[in-house]
């Protein structure tokens, strides 16, 4: 370690942010907690308590370790994460079933590890993991943003390598995210990166366009403002609303998506703002409201351009409740009826050029096509026709239903890169999640959709029907992925 290093560790155990009296000790048995095995499972325990144990750790070298533990248990957890979805897709229940047994456990243990990185705060200890972070394109993309993200705390002593490798093209869509995601979270400092966010504005995938319009917004230079509020006349759905709020963000305007509007306040105000005599970057973010019309589900908005409906057929589903907006004397229905009225009804409403498709589930996963389909009449009453046909069974596998979504969207692997079919999804549910014969822990349903959802690029909505509905985990599940959650009791007030 270098003269200076050494001095700012011996500084900053001085001030103490390191736990000098056997620190060495502790990282020795962590490191050896999260050596490669053929057995991760008899590891776990282990493993966690050597987490627990670097709990209130700030050091560099710490840094360094969280890295490569969560490296190793990513690539312990890739296989058997295959092997499930393999089974999942094929539709082989009991094996997927099975398999599922080995996978929370991994995924807890990254949870946490995650959890320990996110809490490192001294420059000493961000600087190597944002570093590390830039230039190391082996590290599981979720791992390298999420450290990406830590330059906030950088302040405005960037060290001059993260400085470099701002400044350099990056060779892959995995860099060029990961590069936008650390100017961003720089701010001003972020400035070097400039030259690819402006080039990255035209890219195909709108992922990445998404990450330098956030990259633009925050770096505040003037040169950004005239080519996004071009783009506005390209984007739509929910990428033209994270344009707005970045433009939003680097003006200070409450200007809606109208590239009108914004060309007017361009034309008459911008050269003042493009020249920088008015501060930018520094404005918020103006709540979009929707304008009158157009399609919703369970009173929900339908953006984008791609939904998929994931729709609950257990057992539960038989259940009587009172009819919407009927009056008082009127029959019940079920929640099927209901649900599957409701979402006819929604079929029906969606605009020609938007595309959907739908899984139904219980105990088993049903698929209405094997990719999305365009909102055309004679699609969407062969869709309707398909979801009547629907028969309720056992289970209530939202786990799966969510994995096969992920796969239909291009995101049900983790770190590979696709501009996805779909860009939002409804999950409806009456009961908890049950896997076989067995409650399904929510908290890992959340985790498992973290990992799918890289950048929660797949807005995700939720709507509860009854009175037995798990609303925390679906409000959690909905605000974690930029949905929202809608709950229908049994008896409307």
């Amino acid at each position: 370690m270098p003269l200076a290093s050494e001095c700012l560790v011996v500084a900053l155990t001085t001030l103490g942010l390191l736990v000098p009296n056997g620190a060495s000790d502790v990282l020795g048995d962590f490191r050896t907690a999260f050596r490669a095995t053929r057995d991760p499972e008899q590891k776990h325990q282990q493993r966690l308590a050597a987490l627990n144990s670097v709990k209130d750790f700030d050091d560099p070298k710490l840094g360094v370790a969280l890295i490569a533990a969560y490296d190793q248990v990513d690539e312990e957890l890739a296989k058997r994460e295959g092997e499930h979805r393999e089974y999942v897709l094929r539709l082989a229940r009991n094996k997927a079933l099975s398999i599922r047994e080995g996978i929370n456990d991994p995924r807890l243990l990254l949870e946490v590890a995650m959890d320990r990185i996110m809490a490192l705060r001294s420059p000493a200890s961000i600087g190597p993991i944002v570093e590390e972070s830039l230039s190391n394109r082996n590290l599981p993309l979720t791992l390298r943003l999420e450290c990406a993200r830590l330059a906030r705390f950088l302040s405005g002593d960037v060290p001059g390598p993260i400085t470099k490798l701002l400044s350099k093209r990056p060779r892959s869509s995995g860099d060029t995210l990961t590069l936008l995601t650390c100017a961003g979270a720089l701010g001003p400092a972020g400035e070097p990166a400039l030259k690819t966010a402006l080039s990255t504005l035209i890219h195909q995938d709108a992922t990445l366009r998404e990450a330098a319009f956030g990259a633009l917004s925050t770096i505040g230079s003037g040169e950004g403002i005239a080519p996004m509020i071009e783009r506005l006349e390209s984007e739509h759905g929910h990428t033209l609303l994270r344009l707005t709020a970045s433009l939003q963000v680097l003006t200070g305007q409450k200007i809606s998506s109208s590239f009108k509007a914004w060309t007017a306040w361009l034309d008459k105000e911008g050269q003042d703002y493009i020249k920088g005599r008015v501060p930018l970057g520094q404005g918020k973010p103006v709540v979009q409201t929707r304008a009158p019309g157009g399609a919703s589900y369970h009173g929900l908005p339908i953006e984008g351009h791609s939904v998929l409906f994931l729709i609950d057929v257990s057992q539960s589903m038989h259940v009587m409740m009172a009819r919407k907006g009927e009056v008082e004397k009127a029959e019940p229905e079920s929640r099927l009826e209901r649900a599957f009225t409701e979402l006819s009804r929604t079929l029906q409403a969606l605009p020609p050029t938007m595309q959907f498709n739908i899984v139904a589930f219980a105990g088993r996963l049903e698929l209405y096509a094997d990719d999305p389909v365009l909102a055309s009449p004679d699609q969407i009453q062969e869709a309707i026709t398909w979801l009547n046909a629907r028969k309720m069974n056992l289970g209530t596998r939202i786990h799966d239903a969510l994995e096969m979504a992920f796969h239909l969207s291009g995101r049900g692997v983790e770190d590979t890169y696709f501009n996805s079919p779909v860009d939002t999804i409804f999950l409806l549910t009456d009961g908890l999640p049950i896997a076989g014969s067995k409650k399904d822990p929510p908290n890992g349903i959340l985790r498992a959709a973290k990992r799918w959802n890289l950048g929660s690029q797949v807005v995700i909505h939720t709507v509860g029907l009854g009175d037995g509905v798990p609303v925390q985990f679906l409000k959690k599940l909905a605000k974690a992925h930029g949905g929202q959650f809608a709950h229908e009791k049994s008896k409307p007030k």
